[in-house]
């Protein structure tokens, strides 16, 4: 029979169209006449209709598929046979498997990766637990849901407990690239078998291609037999590294005990890269495992308690020195406050020395406290104590309020005035005598004659002016 558009299938199941091909069969989407649903057909392949092989393989996988029931399995719903094919229904899961998300991504992130193997991992578990091995764990045959849900699918070379050994048609419609050690060299597959397949699919979703390749399917069944596992990227997580490394060692006992185990392992991994993504906690682990000392312990950081700030010590503040003064005592002044420069909590440091009024100002004296010293002030000034000043000098006792400066300024203004007197008076008699002792020596000079190169000059009226002439 040759599956086409329009087959009836049953009296009850319609194709509609054609979305995968098998090394076995074709998966159609047929219309569920009876419930009104849509569901997946797994239809025997035309070159196979007939054959009593691969019809005994068919209802194999329906008998295996119906007694799982799980969320990481694809439902089973019905099996039937017509014109010499059979032909499963089951559920019709809405998604990709995860083969074409490898031709996208070569590499997967391991925060994708690691669900869909703990999920995938699940599943097997439980399919074990009903003594059911997949035998083709691959990833065309793990299908990824839109909504994140993982399904596992083609239970068509699973082997049950109370089966019939099928090995020679398993192996020829196996895929080589997945078989594991054991089912190489001829062994029975067990639950370990489909761990290492699975991890097989972990290697090849992490490094970006599969560890074992060959030009024939012996060549490569051959390299999973003898051939160690290649050593992934440095860049990925040392916990994936040994998760993946155990997955696929030679010797079924070394691998995870069971699926569920697995996939607890998986799910706790997952939240270690979410708060580790380089895996610098497991590096140094594994470092201190190979020098023979404990793995460092990182603690949690605890908040330092708050500081209290310890009182400061103040100095004395050193008495201030009197100021002297050549004979004569000054009235004692109230201390003022001084200021100091706020240093954001630092205590004032005290002075060392005397404030500079207390040396130079001290009879100096604010508004303020003249008003409050007015008393003391009169007191002294009865007394008959003279103060002094740092600008205008020593007071001069019998002139009252004038210094000596003041006083040699007033005498050199009173010589600058005698002065000027003294020669006003005497200026203009001096004037008129040079005026006429010098009148009749021009004269004589120019009407006395030198020699005769020289020619007298004309008389000249008295006030004319001349000119001489350069030579």
């Amino acid at each position: 029979m040759r599956p086409t558009t329009g087959l009836s299938l049953g009296d009850r199941y319609l194709l509609t169209r054609r979305i995968a091909v098998g090394g076995m069969g074709e998966v159609w989407v047929a219309d569920d006449k009876y419930l009104g649903r849509d569901v997946a057909v797994k239809v025997l392949r035309e070159e196979y209709t007939g054959n009593e092989d691969f019809l005994r393989r068919l209802r194999t996988e329906a008998r295996n598929s119906a007694s799982l029931s799980h969320r990481n399995i694809a439902q089973m719903y019905d099996y039937g046979e017509q014109d010499g094919a059979g032909f499963l229904v089951m559920e019709l899961v809405l998604g990709e498997p995860l083969a074409d998300l490898l031709e996208r991504e070569p590499v997967v992130a391991p925060r994708k990766l690691l669900p869909i193997l703990s999920a995938t991992a699940r599943g097997l578990h439980h399919a074990h637990k009903a003594q059911v091995v997949h035998r083709d764990v691959k990833p065309g045959n793990i299908l990824l849901e839109h909504d994140g849900g993982v399904k596992i699918t083609d239970f068509g070379v699973s082997l049950a407990a109370n089966q019939v050994t099928m090995t020679a048609t398993g192996m020829v419609m196996g895929t080589a690239q997945y078989l594991s050690p054991e089912q190489a060299v001829g062994q029975a597959a067990t639950p370990a078998s489909d761990l290492y397949a699975l991890g097989i699919v972990a290697y090849e979703a992490t490094a970006g291609k599969r560890p074992f390749t060959g030009s024939t399917p012996v060549d490569i069944a051959v390299a999973h037999v003898n051939n160690a596992v290649p050593p992934l990227p440095q860049a990925v997580h040392p916990g994936l590294v040994d998760v993946i490394m155990r997955m696929l060692a030679k010797d079924p006992g070394k691998r995870p005990a069971s699926g569920a185990e697995l996939a607890d392992e998986l799910d706790a991994l997952a939240g270690e890269i979410a708060e580790d993504p380089l895996g610098a906690r497991s590096r140094s682990a594994r470092r201190a495992a190979r020098n023979g000392r404990p793995a460092p312990v990182r603690h949690a950081r605890t908040e330092e308690p708050e500081r209290t700030p310890r009182p400061t010590e103040r100095r004395p503040t050193p008495p201030r020195p009197e100021p002297e003064s050549a004979g004569t005592s000054t009235p004692d002044q109230p201390e003022m406050p001084t200021r100091t420069r706020r240093d954001h909590g630092r205590p004032p440091v005290p002075r060392t020395y005397p404030a500079r009024r207390d040396v130079h100002g001290a009879g100096r004296t604010t508004p303020a406290q003249g008003e409050r010293n007015s008393g003391a002030t009169r007191a002294g000034t009865r007394s008959g104590a003279s103060r002094t000043s740092t600008t205008t000098g020593r007071r001069l006792g019998a002139l009252g309020r004038m210094s000596w400066p003041l006083l040699a300024l007033l005498g050199l203004l009173g010589v600058l005035l005698a002065a000027t007197l003294i020669s006003g008076l005497t200026g203009g008699d001096d004037g008129e005598a040079a005026a006429s002792t010098t009148q009749p020596a021009t004269l004589r000079a120019m009407t006395v004659t030198d020699s005769g190169m020289m020619l007298p000059d004309p008389p000249r009226p008295a006030g004319a002016a001349t000119t001489e002439k350069d030579d």
